[in-house]
């Protein structure tokens, strides 16, 4: 009896010349059918959720950036008595310098060096590198005297910085920031000032 169990159970499962075992069934086309179409209704409900936290999160990322620097702005002002990106010892803008004195050791005059020194005191103020703008990719700054002096072109530079008051806002234009999900004409007014 117990070849006979052993036997049948062995030649149940051998395998067939299609390659499946004895006893086990393929799958319909109606079931098939089915797996894609349950497979297409979780993505029709998923993607837009991603999609939607996508772009939350790079508007947050966008508003803790923009902090960050303005923080660092702030703190470079107080040790100096002037905002970052003038060139040292003058009142010229410059585009450069502001990136440097943020990043970099800075002495009285706003000159910087990457080693602290017994002149070099101040700062860091932001680790490398610095912040790109999340709508452009770009990480350079346009430094402006004053608030009257044109911007330039939305979305051809990272950042804008005003030496006159501090201010730091983004390059860009309202409708991309609508796009990645920032409706808020309050949120809006502090990333463009």
């Amino acid at each position: 009896m117990r070849d006979f169990a052993r036997t049948s159970w062995s030649v149940m499962n051998q395998p067939d010349p299609g390659g499946r075992r004895k006893g086990q069934r393929a799958f319909s086309l109606v079931e098939l059918v089915i797996v894609v179409v349950i497979i297409g209704i979780i993505s029709a409900i998923a993607v837009p959720r991603i999609s939607t936290a996508a772009r939350g999160a790079k508007s947050e990322a966008l508003m803790a950036t923009l902090a960050n620097v303005r923080k660092a702005v702030d703190v470079y002002y107080a040790e100096h008595g002037k905002y970052p990106g003038y060139r040292p010892g003058t009142t010229t803008p410059d585009n450069t310098q502001f990136i440097k004195q943020l990043m970099e050791y800075s002495s009285e005059t706003g000159a910087t060096n990457d080693v602290g020194t017994s002149i070099f005191i101040y700062g860091p103020y932001l680790r490398p590198p610095f912040p790109t703008n999340p709508l452009n990719n770009l990480s350079n700054v346009v430094v402006k005297a004053t608030k009257a002096v044109a911007d330039p072109a939305k979305g051809s530079v990272g950042w804008v910085a005003v030496l006159a008051d501090g201010a730091f806002y983004i390059s860009t234009t309202t409708a991309e920031l609508n796009e990645v999900g920032i409706l808020d004409t309050i949120k809006i007014d502090i990333m463009l000032r």
